[in-house]
């Protein structure tokens, strides 16, 4: 069932009501995070490191003052699965979520996961934003439904 909800609805309610499950598909694939200077201190001042430093073994020169994060190749859940490619500060902790190695002082375009952007697919593969579509596919199912009084 597709919830009755249009684009700007859609994107006031991943506003509102979207939480983190660490499920880390947005950090997974081809990521693409561009950063500039002041992305690139921040980031640097957390490692401990230099921007030149930070930038040689994290990024990679798109033009001038302007890089991209690289992103480093993962083997799979399972010894059969293929090589996944995730951002090279994702991590996976213990308990089995995800996380980022510098979150405190991540780049400004994962900051705004999933209200400034999200991927086509992110409806479907962040477990976050599923979870908030159930409810809402909840909420939808319940105010449908009320009942007749005289149907008792």
């Amino acid at each position: 069932m597709g919830l009755s909800l249009q684009p700007d609805q859609l994107q006031q309610v991943i506003e509102k009501e979207f939480q983190c499950a660490r499920c880390g598909h947005c950090c997974k694939g081809d990521g693409l995070v561009e950063i500039g200077p002041p992305e690139a201190d921040r980031m640097a001042g957390l490692l401990g490191l230099t921007r030149r430093k930070f930038l040689r073994n994290f990024a990679l020169r798109i033009k001038a003052n302007h890089w991209m994060l690289r992103d480093k190749m993962v083997n799979g859940p399972n010894p059969n699965a293929d090589r996944e490619q995730w951002c090279i500060f994702l991590e996976r902790g213990p308990d089995g979520l995800y996380g980022c190695r510098v979150n405190e002082a991540k780049p400004d375009q994962c900051r705004e996961f999933p209200v400034g952007w999200r991927n086509p697919d992110s409806l479907r593969t962040c477990a976050g934003l599923r979870a908030m579509m159930a409810r809402l596919r909840r909420r939808e199912t319940s105010s449908s439904s009320v009942r007749d009084p005289k149907a008792r």
